[in-house]
């Protein structure tokens, strides 16, 4: 981003590829709300998405990947098998 809190709805749409209406959803399913991430400017028609609280948002709702899914194979750290030793220092 460019240093951008806050960016106008449309703009906000056209960067992730949602629609209005699912942000509109969003908002009517009380999943954001009005005054956090999205706000609306008196004097101005388009609703404004603060970007710092849509990403606080993602983080919150996101699954975690399992250690396997990032790569990490902790089995093989407990792995006693035979022909494997481990160097004393």
């Amino acid at each position: 981003m460019n240093g951008l809190e806050c960016i106008p709805l449309k703009a906000y749409c056209g960067m992730t590829g949602e629609s209005v209406e699912q942000v509109k959803e969003r908002v009517s399913s009380k999943l954001w709300r009005i005054g956090t991430q999205v706000i609306k400017i008196p004097g101005c028609r388009d609703w404004w998405v603060d970007l710092t609280e849509v990403n606080l948002w993602v983080r919150q709702y996101s699954i975690p990947l399992s250690d396997k899914e990032l790569g990490f194979n902790l089995a093989a750290l407990d792995d006693e098998s035979p022909g494997r030793t481990r160097k004393k220092k």
